[in-house]
């Protein structure tokens, strides 16, 4: 479908053209037209017809001055053909007109006979110019497509094999020819991300989980797009994780992989709709070490057994549970565990962020916060409430409660009552409640029995009825070690075991005891008995590995 803008100021020409002759046989549908060149600008830039036929002289906007405006103002995927109008005596603006890209004229009267030749000389030039575009379009497709592929074996070589400068000049050109001649001289960080939970995935049909990978790839590149303003090379492994290499700069104007990884997350649980978890290697190295940041994200983004997925891990390796022992006086769960399982000083250490909660409110009129004070202390009561409890802290006396709080109308003095609520009813409850210890050996239990599996602090605090925050505090104090430390001995004991049998792999073995990354079971081996799996075997005269 074509369509043309007829522009001419005498009526006769303009509805002449128009009318008498057959534009719908030569496959223009839209007739468009205009009385001088300022109106026709309008047109042309709006409409952008294929082809333009203008007098050459008009009043107000003469045709070669219309002509001039357009082209310099056209839009880069714009070119209409155009055709000028013009008497004999025109000659002169004729050859101008010819000199801005016009294609062809035609001389008043006007010829209807010349006006199809010239027409269909001009509909093969659109047709030609469509042909080129679209063979252009399917070469460079092709050519990145190949690039793409290309691009991604040299990063999967490098990623996966350790780097030999025998090969360094092959390599430099490869990097050229892929586009990534930055890499050379650049130094870089490597993120890399995972879905949760992909074999469950798997099991609803390839499809979903091509589909999911498309997505996962296609958010964090339009991200690197819009967000990242240095270079960054993506690819996806053999265990379906997406590999972001990004080129590191210490300006404050360009964001950090820190920043990045949070918007991956972000917006990958709002579009794609699936957990992630990302390893971040946040140590910046060369193009030469490439294979090492690999395996240490490899080993970082394995934390996700212990810790749960949708997180980001960083390279500082969370061995220890300090991630959970930060106790949010918000949550109404961890502050009943810190009455029932924390000491007096834990109690008022706690409270150091009262103002911060209260503040959180955003509450100006002392009296809203007093209603949300006592709404915050009598859910905790509530929560606790049983009949061994005193009179005062029971649940079905909430107006002694709103009493007391009323009677107070500063922070400090709110926050000191509130302490004493709270040491009251850690009183009470250390009277009826059930053994530290009690607990602790209920995950320990539960530790040994499913260690194999996808254990995490939280799904052990959700099966003995606490906060991960006070599993991992009560963990610490009774055992002297943090949950991970323990999990990671109990799954050693176990590798070391299994590594006495030669009917095991060492690949099997670090399945069996709860790792999917042979090699994050392998560097986890050594750092716990001293040496790797292979030279534990050797030492006890094994060597069929």
């Amino acid at each position: 479908m074509l369509s043309v803008l007829i522009v001419d100021d005498e009526v006769e020409i303009r509805e002449g053209l128009r009318n008498r002759f057959s534009w719908e046989e030569y496959g223009f549908q839209h007739i468009m037209i205009a009385d001088d060149g300022i109106s026709a600008l309008e047109i042309a830039n709006t409409s952008k017809p294929e082809l333009i036929i203008t007098d050459i002289k008009m009043n107000r906007m003469s045709g070669l001055e219309f002509l001039n405006e357009l082209f310099q103002k056209k839009d880069s995927d714009y070119n209409p053909q155009t055709i000028v109008i013009s008497g004999y005596d025109d000659f002169n603006l004729v050859k101008e007109a010819l000199k801005i890209g016009v294609i062809d004229y035609i001389l008043k009267p006007i010829n209807m006979e010349e006006l199809k030749q010239v027409v269909t000389k001009t509909i093969e030039n659109i047709y030609r110019e469509r042909l080129e575009i679209q063979t252009e379009a399917q070469l460079h497709s092709h050519a990145n497509f190949a690039i793409g592929k290309i691009r991604e074996e040299l990063l999967l070589e490098m990623l996966q094999h350790e780097f030999d400068p025998f090969w360094e000049t092959r390599r430099s050109h490869r990097l050229h020819n892929s586009g990534l001649e930055w890499m050379l001289d650049r130094t870089m960080t490597l993120l890399l991300i995972e879905a949760d939970d992909l074999r469950a995935i798997e099991k609803q049909g390839i499809k979903e989980k091509e589909l999911i990978q498309f997505g996962i790839g296609n958010v964090v590149q339009q991200t690197l797009n819009e967000e990242y303003t240095e270079p960054f090379a993506l690819c996806l492994d053999h265990m379906s994780r997406w590999i972001v290499i990004l080129a590191v700069t210490h300006s404050d104007e360009v964001k950090s992989p820190h920043e990045m990884a949070t918007m991956f997350l972000q917006r990958i649980n709002q579009y794609v709709k699936v957990p992630i978890s990302i390893g971040l290697k946040t140590t910046i190295r060369n193009i030469n070490q490439l294979r090492e940041m690999y395996n240490e994200a490899s080993f970082i983004l394995g934390q996700k057994a212990v810790y749960g997925g949708n997180k980001i891990f960083i390279d500082k390796l969370l061995d220890e549970d300090t991630e959970h022992e930060s106790l949010s006086m918000k949550e109404p769960l961890e502050v009943i565990d810190l009455i029932k399982y924390g000491s007096d000083e834990d109690i008022s250490a706690a409270l150091e962020a009262f103002d911060d909660m209260v503040k959180g409110w955003k509450l100006i009129h002392i009296r809203d916060i007093q209603q949300q004070l006592f709404e915050w202390l009598y859910e905790l009561i509530h929560r606790l409430s049983s009949p061994g409890l005193s009179s005062k802290l029971k649940a079905d006396n909430p107006i002694a409660l709103w009493e007391q709080l009323e009677q107070y109308d500063t922070l400090q003095s709110l926050r000191e009552l509130t302490e004493r609520y709270l040491l009251a009813m850690a009183e009470e409850w250390r009277g009826q409640s059930t053994a530290i210890g009690q607990i602790v050996t209920e995950a320990e239990k539960m530790i040994n029995k499913s260690y194999a599996s996808n254990i995490s602090l939280q799904s052990v605090a959700d099966s003995v009825h606490v906060t991960s925050v006070w599993l991992s505090k009560l963990f610490r104090k009774e055992k002297g070690v943090t949950f991970l430390e323990y999990l990671t001995s109990v799954r050693m004991e176990k590798a070391k075991l299994m590594l006495g049998d030669v009917k095991y792999k060492i690949y099997q073995i670090s399945y069996e005891v709860g790792y999917k990354d042979p090699v994050h079971f392998s560097k986890l081996f050594k750092k716990q008995v001293g040496c790797t799996p292979k030279e534990y075997r050797r030492q006890r005269g094994i060597t069929t590995d």
